[in-house]
């Protein structure tokens, strides 16, 4: 009698759980983006309240980066695909996909991707909103300028689009499309593209006159996409709700400084950060990060890699002692003694920790990889978890082989 007492008990108490919506909420919320995508499952009920605009609002969101996406091809076919480096080696994120994304449509393939807090933008014929945690799609309509080109004008269109996306503040996302005839390469037109209305509408600002910046990949922080400069001072970003653009202060320069070998802009854990590399035998340089209120770009790191080339020799490129390396990204942890640079090395892709200039190598390319230059493997993205389940239809999936 006592074990059926205990058992009704337990029913009841079941039960009373998942009658309430307010408890089950309270729940459901706290456990991981993994076990939520299993217990949509569970019921429609539970499905209803998994997949409501509200809940994944009321989740805190993990922004941290759990690895990086590496584009690279397979000699002899140049066949695309990805090498994945999580950043937990004790406890690493199993890639949601290895094989390069294609979609029901596009005969094209994606030529471009940009990661943003758990969404990737997929630039092909179309531009995708891809979710590689919940293997789910959906297809921006086209810009209505794209429509109005011809067939005859289209080789004379240049456009790049970027993704905003914050689901701290909203779980809706805004793709801005930047486009300009080669014959006006300094007069671009702006769109902006709204997942919460489904619909473009023109900058206000348009046209938009740029010289020497790089539209290619957009990067969102603090409520803004930014665009890198060619040049010292040509920087510039675009506050979304505002519609409003602006330009991006100067940042330090050297005394003496030589060529600029890169620039790139990086975005992590809410911060934005520069790196200037100056001369093909650059081994100390400094990363930058930009205030909140655009005042100024501050010295956040130094970094030094002078005891690289001694560990890898195929580092150095010719007896002039030039450098050969590429930084991919740039990671920030919540306890800043953990950041780190990812960076591109001949046949190996290296960990560079700030706080004390250790390094280690987190990916051997195979044989048919070692002999990329340094530079091509530009296409790097992070993986961030991320829920967004309600903006894509529910027939939208992806069936990517996952590992």
């Amino acid at each position: 009698m006592a074990d059926d007492s205990t058992s009704n008990t337990n029913q009841s108490s079941a039960e009373a759980v998942a009658n309430n919506d307010d408890l089950l909420n309270q729940i459901l919320v706290g456990l991981p983006i993994r076990s939520l995508l299993q217990f949509k499952s569970v019921s429609k009920h539970w499905l209803s309240l998994i997949t409501h605009p509200h809940f994944a609002g009321r989740r805190t969101p993990n922004l941290e980066s759990s690895g990086l996406f590496v584009e690279c091809y397979s000699k002899p076919l140049l066949i695309p695909g990805f090498d994945f480096i999580p950043f937990n080696n004790l406890n690493p994120t199993k890639p949601p996909f290895t094989t390069h994304p294609t979609f029901v449509g596009d005969p094209f393939g994606i030529r471009n991707f940009q990661s943003c807090n758990g969404l990737l933008l997929c630039d092909g014929r179309h531009l995708y909103i891809y979710n590689p945690t919940t293997n789910q799609f959906t297809t921006t309509p086209e810009p209505p300028t794209h429509r109005a080109r011809t067939t005859v004008n289209w080789f004379n269109f240049v456009c790049y689009s970027s993704l905003a996306f914050d689901p701290s503040k909203s779980p809706h996302y805004k793709v801005v499309s930047v486009y300009s005839s080669k014959t006006l390469s300094e007069h671009y037109d702006v769109e902006i593209f709204s997942s919460e209305t489904g619909l473009w509408t023109p900058s206000s600002t348009n046209p938009l006159r740029a010289d020497n910046v790089n539209f290619k990949n957009g990067v969102f922080w603090n409520g803004a996409l930014h665009w890198i400069g060619f040049w010292d001072d040509d920087s510039l970003y675009l506050n979304i709700e505002e519609d409003r653009f602006g330009t991006l202060p100067t940042p330090p320069t050297p005394d003496r400084r030589d060529w600029k070998r890169r620039r790139d802009f990086w975005e992590s854990r809410g911060h934005l950060h520069l790196i200037d590399i100056y001369g093909s035998q650059t081994k100390q340089f400094n990363v930058y990060e930009m205030g909140s209120d655009y005042s100024a770009w501050f010295v956040k790191y130094r970094v030094d890699l002078d005891a690289i080339p001694n560990a890898f020799p195929e580092m150095v490129c010719n007896s002039l002692g030039c450098y050969d390396f590429f930084v991919l990204s740039l990671i920030r942890r919540e306890n800043d003694d953990e950041s780190f640079l990812v960076l591109h090395i001949p046949g190996k892709i290296v960990r560079y920790n700030f706080q004390d200039n250790s390094f280690s190598t987190v990916l051997d390319f195979p044989p048919s990889h070692k002999k990329f230059r340094i530079g091509c493997l530009d296409d790097a993205f992070e993986y961030v978890s991320g829920l967004c389940l309600k903006m894509f239809p529910a027939q939208n999936r992806w069936e990517s082989p996952v590992f």
